[in-house]
């Protein structure tokens, strides 16, 4: 019976260093799985990120679509109203001899020769 024992003892060894093998095993795996989890969770994060940025596009392309239909219109009734003529009040409020007379348009510059020294002249006083 003795080989039997033994036998059976070196069987008993066996299955220990595989369970202890199988055991080592597990726990590689549950660390795999462990950090598998928390990239998933940091892949669902960025993910949440990329949601949120997303909606910032969107609103940002809304608000700018909404000024740039508002230029339109604003632009449009510019274009109208340049079309019109002015009207009298406002073209009388502005109106001065430099721009309403063509012989006061054209007139000879109102400066005064001498008014000026010149150059390399010192002027009365200076140092």
């Amino acid at each position: 019976m003795s080989p039997r024992i033994e036998l059976q003892r070196l069987r008993a060894e066996t299955a220990e260093r595989d369970l202890a093998k199988a055991d080592e095993l597990i726990q590689v795996q549950a660390r795999v799985l462990e950090g598998q989890q928390q990239e998933m969770e940091r892949i669902a994060e960025i993910g949440r990120g990329l949601e949120l940025l997303r909606q910032q596009v969107r609103r940002n392309a809304a608000n700018q679509s909404q000024a740039i239909e508002e230029l339109k219109r604003n632009d449009q009734t510019i274009r109208q109203y340049l079309s019109e003529h002015v009207p009298v009040e406002l073209g009388l409020l502005y109106a001065r001899p430099a721009t309403t007379d063509p012989a006061a348009y054209r007139s000879e510059s109102t400066v005064q020769p001498g008014a000026v020294p010149a150059a390399g002249t010192p002027a009365a006083g200076s140092e």
